[in-house]
C-alpha cells in the first residue's frame, strides 16, 4: 500500500499526541481518536469517528502509537547520538533513575537540545509508521 509522505507525517504526529489512527485504503482519509485504554478517555465526543471506523473496519489500516519500550529505546538512541558528553551523561542518568520519561523530558525541555529532540523524535515516529506499513503489506 502506498501512502503519501504527507499522510505518513500526519499519522506520526497524531500517534505522538496519543491518538489511534486509521487510514482508509480507498479514499485516503485519516481518522483518529484517543486511545480508549487511557484513563482519561471519554468516548462521547469521538463516538461518530469510532462508529465510522467500526462500520468499515476492513477498509481501514490501523496504526498504534509506540509502546513504552519503544519510546524508552528512542530516548536511549537520542542520548547515544549526542556529542556533548556532559549532556549525554545527564540523559543516561535520567534514564536510569526513577520516572525516566518525566525526568528525561524535563532535562531536554530545559536544554539547548530541545529542538534536536523534537526533530529526532519526529523522524523516529515517521520511521515507526513506515515500519507498521511494511508489516501490513
Amino acid at each position: 500500500m502506498k501512502i503519501s509522505e504527507k499522510d505518513i507525517i500526519e499519522i506520526a504526529e497524531l500517534l505522538d499526541c496519543g491518538m489511534i489512527c486509521y487510514y482508509h485504503r480507498t479514499n485516503g482519509s485519516i481518522e483518529s481518536y484517543p486511545d480508549p485504554e487511557s484513563d482519561f478517555f471519554d468516548p462521547e465526543p469521538w463516538q461518530d469517528v469510532i462508529d465510522k471506523v467500526k462500520k468499515d473496519k476492513n477498509n481501514y489500516l490501523d496504526f498504534e502509537k509506540m509502546d513504552s519500550n519503544g519510546a524508552f529505546e528512542m530516548m536511549e538512541n537520542f542520548a547515544h547520538s549526542q556529542s556533548d558528553t556532559a549532556f549525554k551523561n545527564q540523559l543516561f542518568d535520567r534514564l536510569s533513575n526513577r520516572k525516566p520519561f518525566q525526568n528525561f523530558q524535563l532535562l531536554v525541555d530545559s536544554s539547548a537540545y530541545r529542538e534536536d529532540w523534537f526533530d529526532f523524535k519526529k523522524k523516529r515516529n515517521i520511521d515507526y509508521v513506515k515500519h507498521q506499513l511494511e508489516l501490513k503489506d
